[in-house]
């Protein structure tokens, strides 16, 4: 399953499980592999690729030392994350801990991965990342443009947030199971997604040059406005980031000097309190359900677990309060 293969309004996703190495990195579509079994014994290999209109997730499970080489697709910018239980040697070194791989090298990739290993590959249009990170005002050759043989996310915050992230949605997109539900992974894989990496990769890997404190003190109240007129439609950062003329680190910065939270989180948090304040007035019969989509959440799993960890109790135990 390609980019080009999925639905245009909902994410397509393909699980499979295979006994042979080959059929396996089949399914890899656009890859150029070579994986090779290390271990006699019958594998049980699976692979789930979740594909969105400019994203492509594929997550991975292997029984047995697999010999992994090869290249990824030139029009995606790709990255792996194994599990933080996996095993994983890259061009003959071990890195401990929860890691994120760099795939794009011209040589391609070269890792020998463990027993039982899990792990999960991001995929996304170079165009369109491309065209985020312009709208983010960030300098898209600095995160995406460079070889990275490596980069330890337990040892950075942002790429921590993201790996965790990256590996929630997946197992929101892999147990959707109602209609309503795809709504949310198409906004994820290929809105928030993308912002998301290269945020993380921002935080990462860019020197400071930051607006002035009165310009991001400025922008910060347009930030604000603009949030609270276009709160249910969710706004991206991008959206954000054009309505008040600052890039992504500049607003970032501006939110947390002032206010202790990001951008997104704030939003997030202004977009639960809404959805409360008309759970607690609504009529009787009113659904959970119907008053959470009308703040643009769509999966009701997310929402409960960011409703609980907000205000300490379910939206249902507000609904009939």
């Amino acid at each position: 399953m390609s980019i080009k293969e999925s639905h245009p309004s909902q994410a397509a996703i393909e699980n499979v499980t295979v006994s042979d190495i080959d059929e396996l990195t089949d399914r890899m579509s656009g890859w150029d592999n070579d994986w090779r079994q290390l271990e006699a014994g019958r594998l049980q290999n699976r692979i789930e690729v979740i594909a969105g209109k400019n994203t492509v997730i594929q997550q991975v499970r292997l029984s047995h030392s697999i010999h992994q080489q090869g290249k990824t697709p030139s029009q995606l910018v790709t990255f792996g994350f194994p599990s933080s239980k996996s095993r994983m040697s890259w061009d003959g070194r071990e890195f401990p801990g929860p890691t994120m791989y760099d795939l794009n090298g011209e040589n391609g990739y070269d890792a020998v991965s463990g027993r039982d290993f899990f792990g999960v590959t991001l995929s996304i249009s170079r165009v369109y990342i491309s065209r985020i990170a312009q709208q983010l005002k960030l300098p898209e050759t600095q995160l995406i443009g460079s070889n990275l043989p490596h980069l330890l996310a337990s040892e950075n915050y942002a790429l921590g947030e993201f790996r965790q992230y990256l590996y929630g949605l997946c197992n929101d997109l892999s147990n959707a199971k109602t209609p309503k539900e795809d709504h949310l992974p198409t906004m994820e894989l290929d809105e928030e997604l993308p912002v998301r990496l290269l945020t993380a990769l921002a935080e990462t890997r860019l020197e400071s040059h930051d607006q002035t404190l009165k310009t991001r003190k400025k922008g910060l109240g347009l930030a604000i406005d603009f949030i609270e007129a276009n709160c249910e439609d969710n706004p991206s950062i991008p959206d954000i980031c054009a309505a008040t003329g600052l890039s992504w680190r500049s607003l970032d910065r501006a939110f947390k000097e002032c206010l202790g939270i990001g951008p997104k989180r704030y939003l997030l948090n202004l977009r639960l309190i809404q959805a409360r304040r008309q759970l607690k007035v609504a009529p009787p019969n009113s659904k959970v359900v119907d008053i959470a989509n009308d703040w643009d959440f769509w999966h009701m799993g997310h929402f409960a677990r960011e409703y609980r960890e907000m205000f300490c109790e379910l939206p249902a135990e507000s609904l009939t309060r």
